[in-house]
């Protein structure tokens, strides 16, 4: 018996990677109209202050200025809507009213008619600002007589998230226990696509279109509504390609309103492009984090609790959503994959006149993971046990599954051990190899670390708003010449969405890949969806398509059978043809099928319609845990496992640690595409390395930005990357379309807690502290060093 090959597995080229790297795609910096204009902000030079005039004869006086306009030209735009129950409400308007919070607010924006010129009229504004006493940072913000973001708050908390959970506290009471406890400050870093932002807006004929880049043009097209006096029916949001989104674009932007407005103010086509130095202090800010936490261990080293609270730097908080959500998140995976039956993590959020945060890649569970598993690695050195031991003793097993953690989160399918035991022995190894290279040198020391996490994907609620629900939608087309067209709600930001979904519609209708065309981000042509974010494009979208597909080969197989002179039952479709099963008879292509449905060339079977066109929706399952007093705050699907193991070198003298080689072995249950998954991990790491050792932003005492170019933020480079070596086990998801579960943001949560076990591991002769920061600079490693008598 022949088996006949699938596309699912397959290790086949991106079909949008010819465009790309040719340069035939579109981003909206290509977005050309006739009669276009430019645009250019004005952004607060301080911190916190107030607004007490804009004067902008100079820059009119400079010609060809079509206008400047500020918060009291935009009387007609309402501010952003606030759907969250947790927290004190931040009232948003797309330019600042009265007052700025951070460096970097837009007050007023600049129309001329190319970008140069609006530059420079924005330089000769005269903007009058009264400067206010600062916050920099949580401690300053909660400070008694703190000077106050917004004054109608008693204080700077913009949520209080406390739990109480008597069975967590119970353990810590239990006789014989030990309680490990360490404080972790994971930097203020974020995503730094190649691609900055951007809006076009026109406005023609009562219609708006915009086109930005975003990873939600369907939110995007209805937060326009809220904000503009339009309906959403006459509002068009189009995605061109982006250019790497990493969650900083999954937020909804100030300047997404403004441009618009511009647009239907002065009847002309409006353009904005972010430079580099906005994206550094405007685009949102991620991460700035700390867990404050304790572990309750027995005299085995088995994790009984977890307690404490997360504290976050929130920024200005002017940001939709609030960027209070990967915090919780971090709750939400704080026992990571180990067995720890109980937790009692609260939440703190703190407003400061930094820029506001918001969404990056990981959304809270490298944070997670950063703290766990430096805890874990800390209790077993109070304990005396092998850091792989004693992982072992808590890591879930194929016993304990489905396995609910403290947390809430069902976890039904995973290979948590294989994956620790795989790369714990080749770890191991390498680590040898290095050692035996470098440290004949004796200021190199060579250490290793190795980590697991556990990562909740296809969440079932948009964050932590709970105003969208998180199904999608896919709307899939037979055209008479067998060509597939599928229309999903989903959108790409680079991350190979629209080769997944050719090769699932491929796989699903039993035709080529090159039949199928995928289009997505335009709200005009695609069924309403949420996007692209908390890696869950693959399962929701293949979701929708597998049950409109099912909807499409049942009309399609009635067709084709009554072509045949068949039963329905008796046939099947393989490479655009159906056929009589085990017959080697005549078959009919999906062309004359779809050619009978369309034109009519025959009459149908009786009560079959003209047409070969299917809409399906799909949400995904799982439970609904929005945060409780417990601490509970899981709402995710599925989820992702892996462990990650860096191998690196410390310089003794200068404090310099380099990444020599990298292994990862990564579970997204069934593996569409190899080389994707690999892209997606490889990529997630190197972002990792970044926030590991390289990136933060970094603020004077007073607030002010010190990085606003890449020569204050640090990106690695080619020099930084390792060797990696990338494993993939496969634990299909038992209720997910094709046991898929999300890949695309898994990449990103191990490297620092890796990183930093590594370096401790490299350091572990010299008696320092734990490294329980980071990024893990050389002048930090030279403190740990100088305060262990180094």
């Amino acid at each position: 018996m022949t088996t006949r090959p699938s596309y699912v597995g397959a290790d086949v080229a991106r079909v949008e990677d010819d465009r790309l790297l040719s340069g035939r795609t579109r981003f909206v910096a290509d977005v050309s109209r006739p009669g276009m204009l430019e645009a250019a902000f004005y952004r607060s030079p301080l911190p916190h202050a107030l607004i007490e005039g804009v004067d902008a004869g100079e820059s009119l006086r400079l010609g060809r200025v079509e206008g400047v306009f500020t918060a009291d030209d935009m009387t007609d735009v309402s501010p952003f809507p606030d759907f969250d129950e947790y927290a004190r409400p931040v009232r948003i308007f797309p330019l600042a009213r009265g007052k700025v919070r951070y460096a970097g607010a837009p007050i007023a924006v600049v129309v001329a008619p190319d970008r140069y010129l609006a530059e420079d009229a924005r330089d000769l504004l005269t903007v009058d600002l009264q400067p206010l006493d600062t916050v920099a940072s949580v401690d300053e913000a909660l400070a008694g007589g703190a000077p106050l973001l917004y004054p109608d708050w008693p204080d700077n908390v913009v949520i209080d998230f406390p739990v109480n959970n008597p069975e967590a506290q119970a353990e810590f009471d239990r006789p014989r226990t030990l309680t490990v406890r360490g404080r972790y400050e994971i930097g203020r870093h974020s995503g730094v696509p190649m691609e900055t932002r951007g809006v076009v807006a026109e406005f023609h004929e009562g219609r708006l279109t915009v086109w930005t880049s975003t990873q939600f043009p369907h939110i995007a097209r209805s937060m326009l509504s809220y904000c503009l006096p339009l309906d959403e029916n006459d509002i068009r949001v189009i995605v061109p390609d982006v250019g790497g989104g990493f969650g900083v674009k999954a937020e909804f932007y100030v300047e997404e309103v403004t441009i618009p407005w511009l647009a239907m103010k002065l009847g002309r086509p409006i353009r904005w492009i972010e430079d580099r130095r906005e994206h550094l202090v405007a685009t949102c800010h991620a991460r700035d984090l700390v867990l404050d936490l304790e572990v309750a261990m027995d005299g085995g080293g088995r994790i009984r609790a977890v307690r404490g609270m997360a504290i976050q730097d929130l920024g200005a908080a002017e940001m939709y959503p609030y960027g209070f959500s990967p915090a919780f998140t971090a709750i939400g995976h704080i026992t990571g994959p180990y067995r720890i039956p109980h937790q009692s993590v609260g939440l703190l959020a703190v407003a400061t006149n930094k820029t506001p945060c918001g969404a990056y890649r990981g959304f809270g569970i490298p944070e997670a993971a950063f703290a766990i598993e430096r805890l874990i690695d800390k209790g077993a050195a109070r304990l005396g046990i092998d850091r792989a031991d004693i992982r072992r003793r808590n890591l879930i097993g194929q016993d304990d599954l489905p396995y609910t953690t403290s947390a809430g989160a069902v976890v039904d399918s995973g290979s948590h051990r294989e994956a620790f035991e795989e790369t714990t022995r080749l770890t191991s190894r390498r680590t040898e190899h290095w050692r035996s290279r470098l440290e004949s040198c004796r200021r190199i020391r060579v250490g290793s670390g190795v980590v697991n996490y556990l990562e909740g994907v296809t969440p079932s609620y948009f964050m932590t708003t709970g105003h969208w629900t998180a199904y999608d939608s896919c709307s899939l087309r037979i055209n008479p010449d067998g060509t597939v067209v599928v229309s999903v709600g989903v959108s790409t930001s680079g991350q190979g969405l629209e080769s997944m979904l050719v090769t699932l519609a491929a796989e699903t209708l039993g035709v080529r890949r090159d039949q199928v065309r995928v289009v997505m981000g335009d709200t005009d042509l695609t069924p309403y969806g949420l996007g692209s974010w908390g890696s869950r494009s693959t399962n929701v979208a293949s979701g929708a398509l597998r049950i409109a597909s099912d909807r499409l080969l049942g009309k399609a197989f009635r067709i084709a059978a009554h072509l045949l002179e068949a039963s329905p039952e008796d046939l099947e479709v393989y490479d655009g043809a159906f056929t009589v099963k085990g017959s080697p008879g005549p078959s009919v292509t999906w062309q004359q099928v779809a050619t009978a449905a369309g034109i009519r060339t025959v009459d149908l079977p009786e009560g079959v319609e003209p047409g070969l066109e299917a809409t399906a929706t799909y949400e995904p399952p799982g439970i609904e845990h929005f945060p409780d007093e417990f601490g509970r705050v899981n709402a995710a699907a599925t989820y992702t496992n892996a462990c990650h193991a860096a191998i690196v070198s410390v310089d003794v003298g200068t404090g310099q640690v380099r990444v020599l080689e990298y292994v990862v072995a990564h579970d997204c249950g069934t593996v569409i595409n190899p080389r994707i998954v690999r892209g997606q991990v490889v990529g997630g790491v190197v972002q990792g390395i970044g926030g590991a050792l390289l990136e933060k932003f970094h603020y004077d005492e007073w607030a002010n930005p010190l990085s606003t170019s890449f020569l204050d933020y640090h990106l690695p480079s080619t020099t930084e990357i390792p060797g990696m070596v990338v494993l993939h086990f496969e634990s299909p998801a038992p209720e997910m379309p094709w046991g898929a579960k999300g890949a695309g943001e898994a990449g990103i949560i191990g490297p620092a807690p890796a990183i930093a076990a590594a370096v401790e591991d490299a350091l572990s002769g010299m008696g320092i502290a734990e490294v329980a920061r980071t990024p893990i600079t050389p002048p930090y490693v030279l403190e740990l060093i100088r305060s262990a008598g180094g």
